[in-house]
């Protein structure tokens, strides 16, 4: 097992691509890809599971990447310990960062790009999970920082947290609906409504609470589909089997026009549905620190 391949391993676990990768190696893929191969049978497990256009890690590959960040952190540290100007932040690093589904992050990817110029070293590990998970993940230390609903922090004074965007719920509806022509709704209005509903382990907070709403409004929820994701969901909007809620935080304007529907607002009686990024207080990583305040300091405006 050589370093060189180790390497080559967290570059590919870090891009999710063996493309990327490789085109940041400057070796050519079916070698980056033999590397892999070659260290999968090694160490007699799967590290990636592959797919026609996205890889992401097995178990197995988690855990072992964790190791290997810690060898290499060594090495690195090794390399430079009779260097007195080069200190600890400047070698290389991996910061695990978990992020729900479906919401449009832009902002994030741009909020890496640009700490990446000051910490050219720092990696990020992406991974994205469901509200519950991203929350377990950052008191267990599976994730370092985690971009989440606020609602899963509110009483946990270990983490620390900063609304990164506004969210709100909102209705989908067929564009010739009787209700499509208002700019805001009531839940309330929507007790005649028959939905299409994501299935409960794909995002069990947005089913939950609105369940929980339509209870707190005399109604029960009438779904005429379970789906997976939202673009299906959607997609059954489209034509006319229901309506289907989405969060402000998945609309990146284009939608409406793309599945030809209205998409509405809908009045809400709380933040907690806000997204934050959210970090643990016992990490002590100085890196990760930095990162936070980065994003906290733009966020503020500062």
């Amino acid at each position: 097992m050589k370093l060189t391949t180790l390497n080559y391993f967290v570059k590919v676990a870090t891009e999710s691509s063996f493309t990327k990768a490789s085109e940041k190696l400057y070796i050519s893929q079916p070698t980056l890809s033999r590397h892999i191969q070659e260290l999968e049978a090694e160490l007699g497990v799967a590290l990636f599971i592959r797919h026609s256009h996205s890889i992401k890690l097995t178990s197995a590959g988690e855990r072992f990447l964790t190791e290997v960040n810690d060898i290499l952190k060594r090495v690195d540290k090794l390399s430079h310990m009779f260097d007195a100007q080069v200190s600890q932040d400047e070698t290389n690093q991996i910061l695990k960062v978990g992020y729900l589904s479906n919401f449009n992050m832009g902002k994030m990817y741009e909020l890496f790009e640009r700490f990446k110029v000051v910490h050219p070293n720092v990696q990020f590990l992406m991974k994205q999970d469901t509200p519950m998970k991203l929350a377990e993940g950052l008191a267990d230390g599976q994730y370092d920082l985690v971009f989440n609903l606020l609602t899963y922090f509110q009483a946990d004074d270990n983490v620390e947290k900063a609304v990164f965007m506004e969210n709100q719920l909102q209705i989908a509806m067929p564009v010739d609906h009787a209700l499509s022509h208002e700019k805001k709704l009531r839940f309330a209005d929507l007790s005649q409504e028959t939905f299409v509903l994501l299935e409960r382990q794909q995002s069990p907070v947005i089913v939950d609470y609105v369940v929980g709403q339509g209870l707190k409004n005399g109604f029960n929820l009438k779904a005429s589909s379970y789906v997976k994701d939202l673009d299906e969901g959607l997609s059954l909007v489209s034509v006319g089997k229901g309506s289907a809620f989405l969060y402000s935080g998945m609309n990146d304007g284009t939608l409406e026009d793309k599945y030809r529907i209205k998409i509405i607002d809908l009045e809400r009686d709380n933040d907690d549905q806000n997204i934050v990024v959210a970090m643990n207080r016992e990490n002590e990583a100085s890196l990760l620190r930095a990162l936070f305040d980065f994003i906290q300091s733009d966020l503020a405006g500062v």
